[in-house]
């Protein structure tokens, strides 16, 4: 029992007990209140107990789990490849091709999904433990003795080492890669675990760079071209549950992706797309169309810095658009916006994203569906601006985008 150096701190300390032992807990905690100050109950649990498929599963106990049968344990069925997945099979072939690599876990090595390269490569791993200011120090240490240490966390926990981040890495140019893994909206993990922070806090990091993959294909491309760069702290965001199908460029803008083509030499909308959202954003411009509005998508790939591009590519179209899972609040578009101002380009811009308030507990659809996010939503916003820059309002244009029933995850 660590009684002895709780009480030197001047810490009371109650326990070690049965954490299942309903009595023994109540009497604790009664005694604990007595104290009048701060104080330690320490209960000892056991994970899975009761239930001997969640006991005999060594990697987490059922930590995460879905549709399982009962009396085995095993799935339901297959739901196939997630952006986990797709993340940690790529880093094993990093790992292969490349001695430096190494992985940093905050007591998260199978949810992140580094399980896989710690069977490969177990001197390669380092699990801190549920400290993730330690281990973004950690990392800054790892790249000064030369190696490349990719820190995977989910993305709404890096909030606790903002200033690591900030002080103890990109102000010494390390090369380190943070992955976000449940960025966005997450719906069912509740409001804590949203990840709808990262890319406004991340902003304000001199040198750091970001990317938002849309798609499998683009979390392999660019998590490859993050761990390429030495100088600086490079992060790259992805979405939680089952990636969708690839997502085709048509086109290349500087360093984006465009997605569609507008089919017209004076496009109405440039919409920007950001990461995981790009097939809602391919809907949104094929409801515009419908309406006869012209749009140009985008994905910038790397949403910061603001590619050079964006200002001349902006320049071309009567309205910018710009849709990210990320609080609108010192986001993505914000960030854009201020890169159009700076640059003398003066385009009406409208962002949409996440309010800056926390989620109810939801699925991802009813979440996106409460706070209007979703391709009906925005088009007939859209519309509605457009109609405005040309001094009318079609009403019976929004009530055809009205009509139009929501898209399903």
């Amino acid at each position: 029992a660590p009684q002895g150096m709780f009480e030197d701190l001047g810490l009371k300390y109650v326990g070690p007990m049965d954490g299942r032992d309903i009595e023994a807990l109540e009497s604790a905690l009664t005694r604990a209140k007595r104290f009048g100050g701060p104080v330690i109950v320490h209960c000892l649990t056991e994970k899975g107990r009761g239930y001997q498929p969640a006991l005999q599963d060594e990697a987490d106990r059922f930590h995460a789990v879905g549709k399982i049968h009962p009396d085995t344990g095993l799935p339901i069925a297959s739901s196939g490849a997630d952006w986990t997945s797709v993340f940690g099979e790529e880093m094993v072939k990093l790992g292969e091709e490349r001695d430096d690599v190494v992985a940093i876990t905050a007591a998260m090595l199978q949810p992140v999904g580094l399980d896989r390269f710690a069977k490969r490569f177990p001197d390669r791993v380092y699990d801190v433990g549920i400290a993730e200011q330690h281990g973004a120090v950690s990392a800054a240490g790892l790249a000064h003795a030369g190696v490349h240490p990719v820190f995977a966390v989910y993305a709404t926990f890096l909030n606790r080492a903002f200033d690591q981040v900030l002080m103890d890495v990109a102000l010494h140019r390390c090369g380190v890669t943070f992955v976000l893994d449940r960025a966005g909206v997450t719906g069912t993990d509740g409001a804590s675990h949203n990840g709808m922070w990262d890319m406004s806090i991340l902003q304000v990091v001199p040198g750091l760079r970001l990317a938002a993959p849309r798609d499998a294909d683009q979390v392999r491309a660019q998590l490859r071209e993050a761990v390429a760069v030495e100088d600086a702290p490079t992060v790259v965001r992805f979405s939680k549950g089952a990636v969708g199908p690839a997502v085709p460029a048509v086109g290349r803008v500087g360093g984006m992706d465009v997605l569609r083509e507008p089919g017209t030499d004076t496009p109405d909308v440039l919409l920007v797309s950001v990461g995981a959202l790009a097939p809602m954003c391919l809907e949104i411009a094929g409801l515009l169309d419908r309406q006869g509005i012209s749009t140009t998508v985008v994905d910038p790939r790397w949403v910061k810095p603001v590619d050079e591009a964006m200002a001349p590519l902006a320049e071309k179209h009567r309205v910018v658009v710009t849709v990210e899972d990320n609080s609108r609040v010192g986001g993505v578009g914000s960030t854009i916006a201020q890169a159009l101002r700076d640059a003398g380009v003066d385009v009406p811009l409208r962002d949409f994203g996440i309010p800056p308030r926390f989620l109810d507990h939801a699925s991802r659809a009813e979440v996106m569906a409460e706070i209007g996010l979703t391709a009906p939503d925005i088009a007939r916003q859209v519309t509605g601006l457009v109609a405005k820059l040309d001094g009318r309002y079609e009403r019976s244009a929004a009530d055809a985008i009205d009509s139009v029933e929501p898209a399903r995850d």
